[in-house]
């Protein structure tokens, strides 16, 4: 069912939208890369003899023809990729190199610059968004949190500056008039998520204060009045450049963005929460209730169901839907969702999600239907009033409406075919700067995690030793915590970051190179801070990853990884699993059973093909999701081209 409709709303050209064309447009010029790479670096003495007025002079007059249409803006991308590149030399020092160029045309021509942890993304954007700033309608820089866009906001300021573009920061929590003055700007950095609800406030304002049609704006010119404007930020989507364009269209896909009404406090009701989290804890699994662990859902069986309505006390009077709800709700609070893994109790005692793949607080979200106020009263803590859902749209759905898209990460082959069928992105790979110097060593498997940690422990002990620094990747706050008390225990000094400090992280991370310094991260806690090697710590290997679990993308894993050997420096890696790990828990426990029977006695190390079978998982899982992903693309265009016809 799924691919005829989508078949039909390519057809109608759902998909055609400009950076498709875009795409199109170069490759029909016949000009490969390396010609314009070529072209560019030919004009470096021409733009390096203009002075500092005459760069701005020759800047001015590239961007008026642009705006007057003297030049079309695939014409401009050589001179102004040209002066981008000098401006940076004069700002910062910075010079781009030949790699990030070509990191640059993949952007401006609506492509995926595939470039590896190090190569300087941050600085690659500086061409896209100069060349796209041209045409004046603005350009949204989209980044995976607020630290990472203020950071790249000051570094790229001076550079735009210097060509006469204006640069602003989005700032969060903030009125529209404060807002329109950071979109009103040549360039804007934000979070995507800070982008889409933009989007969406501004839809409110829009759906609170129409558009005048005709009759009102002859009763406006009748009366000498003005019909009151609706009170928006943005200036519609033209331009957008992601980075990390695969954890926002891919890895955050099934977390649409949601503006809700109604944050007050709803302890009058908690009667009901509080009954509910008892009746759950007195029922009996397999018996009362059956979990699927893949689907992450719970459902009462018959006997159970009769169980829950024999309780007395049920307060009908505060029921906002089924009891039978609240009692699911409790327990997904109890079996599927845990504390320092999904989610964390912060200082003012309130439930915030943690990112399953960045293990990121996000304070704006909270779980629907009840389930925020379950985990609420399972932990003691006071119970927000359930929010009514006054505007949503996927993360897909919103950066479809650009004019123009594109994106950078270091992880976008295994999706190159779900970026080119959902959005007609072409994934483009640039060729590293310096060869790649990681050395990647076999993976070591375990029957269970305390022979894991142990394992992890030696290793850590004897690369410290060494003088090597180590970082330590995991999937939780949790497993992050365990392991800490275990080296502290065993007196290895170390540091934590975990979502519980990420105002921290930039400072942490960017010590981590030092040598026989170990830090301890959660997932990818920290992305996107350089980690600085001390020549000790070159001399000593580099940096080593030690990965403890496998996520459920190959994706997020080759990011961890990616942490080390950057830019031609030493470095290695290695995963460290257990038959007991949540991949394998959850989407596969016979395996887990196969796994444990091959576990040797004393070491609990499990030898032969385990690798094999990880992989065979982790590949299961990807196929799950990328279904699920499919089934919100074509519920997305159904709801677009529904919206289309009623317009």
């Amino acid at each position: 069912m799924a691919l005829p409709i989508q078949s039909q709303y390519d057809k109608r050209g759902y998909l055609k939208a400009r950076w498709a064309r875009r795409w199109r447009a170069w490759r029909s010029r016949g000009e490969s890369d390396e010609d314009r790479l070529r072209n560019i670096l030919e004009l470096e003495g021409e733009i390096q003899a203009l002075t500092d007025s005459g760069l701005t002079a020759a800047a001015a007059e590239l961007r008026r023809q642009v705006a007057e249409g003297e030049r079309d803006l695939d014409d401009a991308v050589i001179p102004a990729f040209a002066m981008v590149r000098e401006a940076s030399r004069r700002e910062t020092g910075l010079f781009h190199y030949p790699e990030q160029v070509l990191g640059g045309l993949a952007l401006v021509r609506g492509g995926i610059a595939e470039m590896a942890t190090g190569e300087g993304k941050t600085l690659t954007v500086t061409l896209a968004a100069y060349a796209f700033a041209l045409e004046g309608k603005g350009v949204h820089v989209a980044t995976v949190n607020d630290y990472l866009a203020a950071r790249d906001c000051e570094f790229v300021t001076p550079i735009l500056e210097r060509l006469g573009m204006t640069v602003g920061l989005l700032p969060e929590r903030e009125p529209a008039p404060v807002k329109r003055r950071a979109y009103e700007k040549d360039v804007t950095y934000g979070t995507g998520y800070e982008f889409g609800f933009d989007y969406l406030r501004d839809q409110l304002a829009l759906l609170a204060c129409p558009h005048p049609g005709t009759r009102e704006k002859l009763r406006d010119a009748l009366m000498e009045s003005q019909s009151p404007r609706p009170d928006v930020a943005q200036r519609g989507q033209p331009f957008a450049i992601i980075d990390e364009i695969d954890s926002v269209l891919i890895d955050e896909a099934g977390s649409p963005l949601v503006i809700s009404e109604g944050m007050a406090g709803d302890e009058e009701n908690r009667q009901a929460y509080d009954l509910a989290r008892e009746v759950a804890r007195e029922l009996e699994e397999e018996t009362d209730f059956e979990i699927h662990q893949t689907r992450q859902s719970i459902e009462l069986t018959p006997l159970g169901k009769e169980k829950i309505y024999r309780v007395d006390g049920i307060p009908w009077n505060l029921l906002k839907r089924p009891w039978d709800r609240y009692v699911v709700n409790a327990l997904r609070a109890e079996h599927l969702i845990h504390r320092d893994s999904q989610y964390v109790v912060d200082a003012e005692d309130r439930i915030v999600i943690i990112d399953e793949f960045t293990g990121r607080r996000h304070e704006e979200r909270s779980w629907r239907d009840g389930l925020h106020q379950a985990l609420e009263s399972k932990e003691g803590v006071p119970i927000r009033r359930e929010n009514d859902t006054a505007a949503g749209i996927t993360r897909q759905r919103y950066f479809r409406r650009y004019e123009t898209i594109c994106g950078l990460t270091g992880t976008a082959a295994e999706s190159a075919g779900e970026f080119w069928r959902f959005f007609e992105l072409p994934v483009v790979p640039v060729p590293l700067h310096r060869p790649a110097r990681r050395e990647l060593h076999p993976q070591r498997a375990f029957r269970d995690a305390e022979s894991r940690d142990r394992a992890v422990l030696e290793e850590v002990r004897r690369r410290q030793a060494a003088g090597q620094p180590v970082l330590v990747g995991t999937r939780t706050i949790k497993v992050s915590e365990s392991l800490s008390a275990r080296f502290e225990e065993a007196g290895i000094v170390h540091r934590v970051l975990t979502a519980k400090q990420d105002e921290e992280e930039s400072e942490i991370v960017a010590g981590a190179g030092e040598a026989g310094k170990v830090l301890i991260a959660t997932n990818m806690a920290g992305r996107g801070t350089h980690i600085d090697l001390s020549e000790e710590a070159r001399r000593a290997g580099g940096l080593h990853v030690l990965a403890v679990e496998r996520n459920e993308s190959a994706r997020i894993d080759r990011q961890l990884i990616g942490r080390c050997a950057r830019q031609g420096q030493p470095g290695s890696a290695q995963f460290f699993v257990s038959a007991d790990d949540h991949l394998v828990e959850r989407y596969a426990p016979e395996i887990g059973r196969r796994l444990r029977k091959m576990a040797a006695r004393e070491t609990g190390e499990i030898g032969g093909d385990a690798g094999r079978l990880f992989d065979e998982i982790q590949a299961r899982v990807e196929r799950l999701r990328y279904e699920q992903r499919l089934t919100m693309a074509v519920r997305d265009r159904w709801t677009e081209a529904t919206r289309r016809s009623l317009a």
